[in-house]
Order: structure tokens, then sequence, then C-alpha cells
């Protein structure tokens, strides 16, 4: 999370080496150290880690219940499907039977008494009005999961939206407003400092292949000041400073001299 931002939008405020006069008082400043340690930048990310945390039991239960929910429905849509098929071929059979039981009566009606031929016709007729109610029976049962599939989706919408919407306000800023905001600031602080410190031009140190003077790197001094524009920032974890990292590239540098 700390790696937000590319560099090369610092640059602006650093000029290149082909630019640097025999007169010119050098300062140094590493852009990436104050990008990942801008206090605007931390604390966003923090704001996120919290976010994350918190809403791992505010939005897990209802994560939880619309999986549940969708895994119930899913059952249930297979459900459905089956009984639709299983109907399918039952109207086959239905339609093969009162076929053969409507030409059956017309061929003996003329023989059978009118009693008889009313006991036929309301068998038939019994057997149609069976199946017609499996038909409805299935219809509503289609009816009523769609009306649950909607239901779920509108629910699973609202959950999604509530969950960026938390996002976002977790975070405060959004990730290119951040972005403005964080290489904006570290390119006026560092030409505010430089200036102060008498300093005519200001390069990254990764152009430097030696510096006698270590107090030329201003990039501590850039990095206090600001933090001096945030006061109502108080970051929580304290983060590694400018020269525990170049003891660490020294120690680096060092190693591949001797390679």
């Amino acid at each position: 999370m700390k790696k937000m931002f590319k560099i090369a939008t610092i640059s602006s405020a650093l000029a290149t080496v082909g630019l640097a006069q025999a007169n010119d008082n050098i300062a140094f400043v590493d852009p990436n150290f104050l990008v990942q340690n801008h206090p605007v930048a931390l604390n966003e990310v923090q704001k996120f880690d919290k976010f994350i945390k918190n809403g791992q039991n505010k939005y897990a239960e209802e994560d939880k219940k619309l999986a549940e929910e969708n895994k119930a429905l899913t059952t249930e849509k297979n459900k459905l499907e089956s009984d639709a098929k299983k109907l399918q071929s039952e109207q086959a059979n239905v339609e093969a039977s009162l076929k053969k039981k409507s030409a059956a009566l017309e061929k003996d009606a003329p023989r059978l008494r009118s009693k008889e031929i009313q006991t036929r016709q309301a068998a038939i007729e019994s057997e149609y009005k069976a199946f017609q109610k499996k038909v409805i029976a299935l219809q509503k049962r289609e009816e009523e999961f769609g009306k649950k599939v909607e239901a779920f989706q509108k629910r699973a919408e609202n959950f999604q939206e509530s969950l960026i919407k938390a996002q976002e306000e977790a975070g405060g800023l959004k990730p290119d407003d951040l972005q403005k905001l964080v290489v904006s600031e570290i390119n006026s602080t560092i030409k505010e400092v430089a200036t102060s410190k008498g300093y005519t031009l200001v390069l990254p140190p990764s152009v430097a292949l030696y510096a006698a003077d270590e107090n030329k790197d201003i990039t501590e001094s850039v990095l206090n000041a600001l933090k001096a524009k945030h006061p109502e920032i108080k970051i929580e974890q304290p983060t590694e400073t400018k020269s525990d990292e170049s003891k660490s590239e020294k120690t680096m540098k060092s190693e591949e001299v001797k390679k």
C-alpha cells in the first residue's frame, strides 16, 4: 500500500544533472521516501487498514447471509428445473392418455348409457384438471422464486454499494485526489526547504555517486516540513527515518563496490 504513486511526477521539483552549474549549491532529496512517508498518504493507508479490520465484523455477517441465501436459491432453482422437466414428461403421458380415453369414449358412446358416458367424461376431465393443478402449482413456485431472486439481487446490490461507499468514506480521499495532493505538496515543500537553506539545485540521490556532506540530503527536513503542514494527523506507528534507510543503502552500495 505504501508504494502508491510513481515518483516521476515529482521530477518537476528536481533539476536534472545536465542543468548543474559550478556555482550551484546542490542538495539531495529522495522523492520515493517522501511519497511513502507523506503524512496524508500514511494516514489514508491506516484508515483503509482500519476499515478492512473493522469491516471483517461489520460486513462479514451480511456477506455470509447473502452467500447462504444465494446457495439456497441455487438449490431451489435446480429443484424447479428438475420438477419442470418431470412435468414436461408427464404432460406427454397425460396428453396421450386423454387422447386415448377420449377416442375410446367417442367409439363406445353409441352403445353406452348416458350415465356411463357422463362418468367416463368426468374421469377424463378429472385427469386433465389434476394435471393442470400441477402446472399452476409449478408456475406459482416459479413466480415466487422470481420474486425471491429479484429481492436477493436488490439486497446484494445495496450491500455492494454500501461497501463501496464505506470504503470511500474510510479512505477519505479518492486515489487520484490523494496522489495529486501528495505530489503537489512534496514539490512545493522541496522548493520551500531548499530555498530556506540556500540551495539552488535539488537532485535525487540516485544521481550522486558520492557526497562529502551528508547534511546536503534534505529529505528528512522536507518530511518534517510536510508533517508540520498536517499537525492534525497522528501516525500510529513510527516510520523508518531517512537516516535509517541511508544506512541500509550505504551497506548495499558498499557490497556492490566490493563485487
